[in-house]
């Protein structure tokens, strides 16, 4: 009978695959923010009204964290801060709120759904559903004090 290797997770796989994740999801956000910048990159208080400069500058706040969140959160988390997990679903979730609340702007301003953008550049669906549900999969895989990946980090908090 032949012998196979086992597989051991350290904990210095453990913070590799933690801060690896982070790093690959915020680089991803990144790529598709310098894939469309005319999507990501204006300025929110260029338009006349107000609200929808208000508006426009939640959704700027949403993408900047769903960029900078994971990298910041998993890294934290992989140096033994097992309370910044609990920021991921907040991270997670800005983006795609700000989204609904300005598609929800745009329909009682204009009378029109925006949402045909997704079909037209199905990267977004990446950015705007998928990775959300990712990450607080992920937080919500992660959360329970008793997890076994817990055990491989040095809890500092």
């Amino acid at each position: 009978m032949a012998h196979e290797p086992q597989f051991r997770f350290t904990s210095v796989t453990t913070r590799m695959v933690m801060v690896t994740f982070g790093i690959f999801i915020s680089a991803f956000v990144w790529l598709v923010v310098a894939t469309y910048p005319g999507f990501f990159l204006f300025n929110p208080f260029a338009v006349e009204n107000s609200a929808r400069a208000a508006v426009l500058t939640l959704t700027t706040v949403g993408w900047i964290v769903l960029a900078l969140a994971p990298v910041t959160i998993f890294s934290f988390y992989a140096a033994g801060y097992r309370n910044s997990l609990r920021a991921l679903p907040i991270a997670a979730l800005i983006w795609p709120v700000s989204l609904v609340v300005n598609h929800i702007s745009l329909f009682i301003q204009d009378g029109k759904i925006y949402t045909g953008y997704l079909l037209d550049y199905p990267i977004f669906i990446a950015t705007d559903i998928l990775l959300p549900v990712l990450l607080v999969t992920i937080w919500f895989e992660l959360r329970h004090p008793a997890h076994p990946v817990h055990k491989h980090l040095a809890p500092k908090s």
